[in-house]
């Protein structure tokens, strides 16, 4: 495999530089599928994630949960305010890793910012199940909480193949005329099966986390993910699926992202069916960049996202 210079223009911040240089990429899916090593995989992908936590500089409290019948992790912050919107979240990790506590470097700073309550939903990883077993995980913890809290604004927030779950699940509920959340926030989100994006093939290599191999890392993973299923079926790539009805969508992806095309993708599908979308572009960053707290631009990524609750 050639190396590829990481390049950085000199607009973005001398962290966000050094944070580029330092980042490796992740384990293949090659190594997860294996039962042999998908335990090393995921140590490895796991404590990178949760290194970033050491970033963070207010107080939180992560306390483990069951919501419909599905374990989740309830994050609190110092100033939470159970009278405000209530934040669903759905981790990313290529749907083989991540978990609430492990992802948590990405939604704890916004209920840092919005003063909200979340919860993070610890789906079933693969190939522990498949599809559809973490949408219908998603689907009991977010009934149950609607029952409980009938008045209360929700608003899901997902990131990378999370977006997947996240996306798939808002076009089921609407086709069930299940209530819908105020809003939904995708962070990087990994949408299309099929891999077609034209940044799969532009920005690999560029991109230090994630090789995309023309698509063919994303068709890989999908397979795994719902096997014997077209990769265009909109329940499995919800890219291809009806956007019509959906609430207001809030998009983030960096520029340097193989991602980039599945975000503008999906934002382009969603306005034309007259969905009100917001597409942010963050220059030069990285596959979810938003975990590091630290940097300027993560800060500026993640007070957009607050701003954008706090007019829900």
């Amino acid at each position: 495999m050639p190396i590829i210079s990481r390049r950085t223009g000199k607009a973005i911040s001398d962290n966000a530089k050094q944070r580029i240089s330092a980042l490796r990429q992740y384990p293949t899916l090659d190594t997860f599928r294996n039962p042999l090593t998908r335990g090393i995989a995921r140590h490895f992908a796991h404590e990178a994630w949760l290194k970033a936590l050491n970033e963070i500089d207010f107080d939180y409290r992560m306390t483990n949960i069951e919501i419909g019948d599905v374990s989740c992790v309830q994050y609190e912050t110092a100033e939470t305010n159970i009278d405000n919107p209530l934040i669903v979240y759905v981790h990313g990790g290529g749907l083989v890793c991540g978990s609430p506590r492990v992802n948590a470097a990405t939604i704890l700073p916004v209920c840092h910012l919005t003063d909200c309550e979340a919860i993070g939903i610890d789906y079933t990883l693969l190939p522990e199940a498949a599809h559809p077993t973490q949408i219908n995980e998603i689907n009991s913890v977010y009934q149950t909480l609607l029952e409980k809290n009938p008045t209360r604004k929700i608003i899901l927030l997902s990131d990378s193949a999370g977006g997947t779950l996240t996306l798939s699940a808002l076009m089921q509920w609407r086709d069930e005329g299940v209530k819908l959340p105020v809003g939904a926030v995708f962070i990087s989100p990994l949408v299309d099966g099929k891999g077609c994006s034209d940044t799969h093939v532009t920005l690999d290599g560029h991109d230090p986390l994630i090789r995309a191999m023309n698509g063919k890392t994303f068709r890989k993973l999908f397979q795994f993910y719902a096997p014997g299923k077209a990769l265009d079926d909109p329940t499995v790539s919800p890219i291809y699926g009806d956007f019509r009805g959906l609430p207001p969508l809030l998009i983030h992806v960096g520029t340097r992202e193989v991602l980039l095309g599945d975000a503008a993708r999906a934002s382009e599908a969603a306005r034309q069916e007259g969905v009100e979308t917001t597409l942010r572009l963050f220059d030069g960053m990285f596959h979810l960049f938003h975990m590091h707290w630290s940097l300027e631009e993560a800060k500026a990524a993640h007070t957009d996202i607050a701003d954008f609750i706090n007019t829900l």
